[in-house]
């Protein structure tokens, strides 16, 4: 290796091809015209895409954050002392962006957890840490294109074996860097973690596409389907994380644990293994990951968790898929959480809502998909009962709290709603003169109008009153 002074960076690490095994990496750097002493980087190749991981992936060292420095050493040689062909010294600079030192809002009044799911924790957005979307197309257009599995059954625990004397506004260049790393050195899709905690407590949004939803991410060779990882940044083998960093931990963990209804004490089939819902890396593979220190505080966090989500599982959605059975349900796919007027989880064949005022129910087939291109909770507000066969022959309906859904092969799925819904239930809805809607309702100059098969509802904005218009027949 050979001394090189370069342009100021703040991260690096070693990469080379993939299938070199026993690779021994070390680095110094130079900052304020001095050298510091070497440090060993981390191999942990068993973090990262599932095997099935497209070509162009490349095996690497965990990134070191240094700071500021201006010139960089390197070592990668194999265990038997062999250098190691097409090696990378990686140098990055994430810069410094002015939201760098913002901090997160306070969080609102966490509700009881026998009577709603744990709440999602404050966290960081991607937005917020300054994530550049446009990087996650580098490796292809099919990488921008987030990815998801079934459900979440763990939550597997990490860290990041980087330092641990970073300050606050350094976090969110952390992260950023980190995220160029994955993606431009590892050849990965997006930064390959979920989730992230700093040593100071704060959460971080990881991989794009939605912090609710079971995100596909790349964290635990073999085992990221229908998981999550959650890495803590810093180094954990010989420095315990901070109670701050443990207790934001187990809110992470609660929050995607008790909305997909799992419990933090279970165990969990994954990748043919059984496996504790909340593991350390190093349950699955032979790694330190994360860390001796963390790893050993995972009964704590078990624990924790159990105490916040209430140690059992009573919400009326879980009540209802229970009754109708997860084998017709599906698996919870976007767990439960808020909508405008109530909550809701979105299970792998069924959608489910609850609200005081409502009840709960669900929407299915036909009238999922149209509920959900509606923009459920908005148009139609919530389902007041399930669909079902009207007495008109081919019709099926369902009810909501401002309207409602019809259905026959003639007509597709439309919306009934709002002030024209009324009229057309005094009418007498299906069976009535007018017959089945063939539109959506549509804006006229004055306000909306529905067309029907034999004739047409308008509602007048100014005089709000619905008019009713029935075709002539020759």
């Amino acid at each position: 290796s050979v001394a090189a002074e370069t342009k100021p960076f703040a991260m690096v690490g070693v990469t080379w091809p993939s299938g070199v095994q026993g690779v021994q990496a070390k680095v110094r750097v130079q900052r304020a015209g001095q050298w510091t002493e070497w440090t060993s980087l981390r191999v942990e190749n068993e973090h990262g895409p599932d095997p099935s991981a497209p070509e162009g992936t490349r095996s690497g060292t965990e990134p070191l954050w240094v700071g500021d420095a201006t010139g960089v050493q390197a070592s990668a040689v194999t265990s038997s002392g062999t250098t190691i062909d097409d090696a990378k010294v990686v140098l990055i600079q994430p810069g410094v962006l002015p939201t760098d030192a913002d901090e997160p809002a306070a969080p609102s009044v966490e509700p009881a957890a026998t009577s709603a799911p744990y709440p999602m924790p404050v966290m960081v957005s991607r937005k917020k840490w300054g994530a550049d979307e446009r990087l996650r197309s580098h490796n292809g257009a099919d990488c921008a294109r987030p990815k998801y599995t079934t459900t979440v059954l763990a939550a597997f625990v990490h860290h990041t074996a980087d330092r641990n004397d970073y300050t606050r506004t350094q976090v969110p260049a952390m992260v950023r860097a980190m995220y160029t790393y994955h993606v431009k050195s590892r050849g990965w899709c997006d930064l390959g973690y979920n989730f992230l905690v700093d040593r100071f407590g704060r959460a971080f949004e990881g991989r794009y596409g939605g912090a609710q939803l079971p995100v596909l991410g790349a964290h635990t060779g073999s085992f990221n389907a229908n998981s999550f990882g959650v890495a803590l940044i810093g180094n954990f083998e010989k420095v315990a994380p901070t109670p701050a960093m443990l207790e934001k931990t187990a809110r992470v963990i609660a929050w995607k644990m008790d909305a997909n209804y799992r419990s933090a004490l279970s165990t969990v089939r994954l990748a043919g293994s059984r496996v504790r819902s909340v593991s350390g890396h190093r349950d699955t593979k032979a790694t330190a990951c994360p860390g001796k220190l963390l790893y050993s505080r995972l009964g704590w966090l078990r624990q924790r968790v159990n105490v916040l989500t209430g140690g059992s599982v009573s919400t009326p959605i879980y009540r209802f898929a229970m009754a109708v059975g997860f084998r017709r349900t599906g698996q919870p796919f976007w767990g439960e959480h808020r909508t405008r007027t109530g909550w809701a989880t979105y299970f792998g064949t069924r959608d489910v809502f609850h609200s005081v005022a409502t009840g709960t129910h669900s929407t299915v087939g036909v009238f999922r998909a149209r509920y959900r291109q509606l923009g459920p909770d908005r148009m139609l507000g919530l389902p007041i009962g399930e669909s079902y066969n009207t007495r008109v022959a081919g019709v099926r309906a369902q009810q909501f709290r401002k309207g409602a859904l019809y259905w026959s092969k003639s007509i597709g799925t439309r919306p009934v709603a709002g002030l024209i819904f009324r009229k057309y239930a005094a009418l007498g809805a299906e069976r009535s003169r007018l017959g089945l809607p063939v539109t959506d309702m549509y804006k006229v100059r004055n306000g909306l109008r529905q067309k029907y098969q034999h004739g047409w509802l308008t509602y007048n904005q100014h005089r709000r009153v619905v008019d009713v218009q029935y075709r002539s027949v020759r």
